[in-house]
């Protein structure tokens, strides 16, 4: 069964509202869902004329735009598949996604052509190229509907996504075209979203978050997207002001980085609803700095493979629950499973679960991995650990591949971090596990300290003695300038794992 013409169904039900404001190429550029109606009829047009079909893959390789989202609506019409290229990929990385989802089109932002020209050198697929920009033109252009629609189905993949995924290591989640849709009207009812809100878009359309945590979401209800090019703090804050925006989600590091823009004390924020961090854990104080401003602020949970908006705070419970990342919404299941497969109880840690609409399918081309990540019942593991209060409120406790296990007990690093963070003179703190030749694993930590702050490691140890039990003091502190993070802006924890594990290793020799 043919499904949903998204930008038809929205042009076809408000074709004057404002669909998206467009910051990314230097102008404010302002868009109406017709015009992007009319905008992926063309584009789908040109596929057509490029020899694209259904299930044929369409790569994008570009900052965010309205062309690149415009993009996406054709490759609906036409039954294909939007596979993003991250443009923070190493040409060698580039190349393994290109040649693994072997796209017939390729577009490219023109700062990336460097990039795309190494990876090509390398990649074994020749797609077809075309620098998005050239699509601008077909704004003016009304090419009308000359090509053969072959809608995508509710069970089509509608994108592969890249991804560390539930089980490591770099492969795409194939994401059914039922998943976009019912994460959006999750997402809607759950925020109460409606034609008058606005939200920033801070994520990189590459990422899960770029689409599902609220492109789709507001273009479904018909509300109005901004996009930018990149993250930028100063920016970000200007344009939630001058758009009046009522939505704002972004990673915790991002709203680290607002929080210390020179703007952060004088904006108002008077537009926004509520502010919602995602993609890792709010600490507390960041979570205060906005409710002593006045602004609502709530924790989120998702991962590319299901949802991503799985879960919701009521309003009335923000800041009585402002470390849960709430409940669960409509259409999803969730529950947590201890080691032995029972289900737990309050207070018990174990692994969550995710179940129903809102969920992928697998990982492309990886049928083991997608066993391993699918139970034979449907179920999505996701590789974190959760614990669930009396209320039935969401608590995350640690991703599982970076839980630490030393001398047998089980660290949590995200305890660690609190303890640190609470420290006068610390910025930013990640913990994670390093090889131990008499623990197998050790505890360890970078920290970038505060300016004008001189810390030293043993001054850390000192400080944690009356705060964690000794085994979780790391035994290994690194001070550094920058604590590395993803495309996203979320802490880089494989990378510090494997880079500290080095050099720990090479203590041992």
């Amino acid at each position: 069964m043919n499904f949903l013409d998204l930008a038809e169904e929205a042009a076809r039900l408000d074709p004057d509202k404002l669909a998206v404001i467009d910051y990314s190429w230097g102008l404010r550029e302002s868009y109406t869902y017709l015009d992007i109606e009319r905008l992926s009829n063309n584009i789908a047009s040109i596929l057509e004329k490029l020899g694209i079909s259904k299930g044929d893959r369409v790569s994008v390789l570009s900052y965010n735009n309205v062309e690149y989202l415009s993009i996406y609506m054709a490759t609906i019409k036409k039954g294909a598949i939007l596979a993003p290229l991250s443009w923070r990929a190493s040409p060698k990385e580039l190349a393994f996604m290109i040649d693994d989802v072997e796209p017939k089109v390729l577009f490219y932002h023109r700062e990336f052509e460097d990039l795309l020209k190494k990876a090509l050198e390398m990649s074994s697929s020749k797609p077809k190229v075309t620098d998005i920009e050239e699509l601008r033109r077909l704004h003016k252009e009304e090419l009308g509907k000359s090509y053969q629609k072959d809608l995508l189905s509710e069970e089509d993949v509608s994108m592969l996504l890249y991804t560390g995924g539930t089980t490591g290591g770099l492969k795409a989640a194939m994401i059914p075209y039922r998943q976009v849709i019912w994460n959006a009207i999750n997402t809607v009812i759950s925020w109460g979203l409606t034609p008058n809100d606005v939200a920033p878009n801070f994520f990189p359309f590459f990422h899960t978050g770029g689409w599902h945590v609220i492109t789709i979401p507001l273009y479904i209800v018909r509300g109005t997207v901004v996009l930018v090019k990149k993250f930028d703090p100063d920016e970000a804050i200007e344009v939630i002001e001058r758009e009046k925006c009522t939505v704002v989600i972004a990673v915790p590091t991002m709203f680290q980085m607002m929080s210390k823009s020179p703007k952060f004390k004088d904006a108002k924020f008077s537009s926004v609803r509520f502010f919602k961090s995602g993609g890792g854990m709010s600490p507390y104080e960041l979570v205060k700095i906005y409710w002593d401003k006045g602004a609502k602020y709530f924790q989120g949970y998702g991962l590319t493979e299901a949802g991503p908006n799985l879960l919701y705070t009521p309003e009335s419970t923000m800041k009585e629950k402002a470390m849960s990342v709430g409940k669960p919404g409509l259409f999803v299941q969730l529950k947590i499973v201890k080691e032995d497969g029972t289900e737990a109880k309050p207070g018990e840690i174990g692994e969550l679960y995710v179940k129903g609409p809102i969920t992928f399918v697998g990982y492309w081309k990886r049928p083991k991995e997608t066993t391993d990540a699918i139970t034979p019942d449907g179920w999505v593991r996701t590789g974190d650990l959760f614990t669930i209060d009396g209320d039935g409120y969401f608590y995350f406790v640690e991703r599982r591949k970076f839980m630490i296990k030393t001398g047998g007990e089980n660290v949590y690093p995200s305890e660690v971090e609190e303890a640190i963070r609470s420290h006068p003179g610390v910025d930013e703190v990640a913990v994670f596990g390093v090889p131990d030749p008499k623990w197998v694993e050790a505890v360890a930590a970078v920290i970038k300290p505060k300016p004008g702050w001189r810390i030293t490691p043993e001054e850390i140890k000192t400080y944690l003695r009356d705060r964690i039990a000794g085994y979780k003091i790391p035994k290994h502190i690194w001070i550094v300038d920058e604590v590395p993070k993803t495309a996203v802006g979320k802490i880089d924890y494989a990378y510090l794992k494997r880079t500290y594990s080095e050099i720990v290793n090479k203590e041992f020799l």
